[in-house]
């Protein structure tokens, strides 16, 4: 399969938006996420730009790993949809949220820049081992 120049800026994008979730660098997420940023959640949860990023601004969510695969991109003029498979080691506040997840990422151009606009997350069918 052949990658486009469109296709590889969303690879990057998303690589560095992972980075900064790994990481909880919630300061460099603040500047990858629009200003009407929503993320669902794998139990149905709907957070905002600003609950987002207070998970990790306040230390309740912390990975130690967090690893993106199967990167599926589909381009849209300004606008790509990316599927891909996500694994995680971590906990929200004592609990352990580590797991195997699918998402849905929303990358969006604006003012000339890549963002994120919406996420969707849900738990992965197939075993975190499997």
């Amino acid at each position: 399969m052949t990658t486009t120049l469109a296709e590889q800026a969303i690879a990057d994008f998303v690589l560095e938006w992972s980075t900064a979730e790994e990481r909880g660098d919630h300061r460099a997420l603040d500047d990858l996420l629009t200003k009407d940023f929503v993320g669902v959640g794998p139990r149905g949860f709907v957070r905002s730009r600003e609950e987002w990023l207070a998970r990790y601004s306040t230390g309740t969510v912390r990975n130690t790993s967090f690893e993106v695969s199967d990167l599926r991109i589909r381009c849209y003029g300004e606008t790509a949809v990316v599927v891909a498979a996500q694994k995680q080691q971590s906990v929200n506040g004592d609990a352990d949220a580590s797991g195997a997840f699918r998402f849905t990422l929303i990358v969006v151009r604006q003012d000339g820049r890549l963002q994120l606009a919406g996420l969707h997350l849900s738990p992965n069918a197939v075993p975190a081992g499997g």
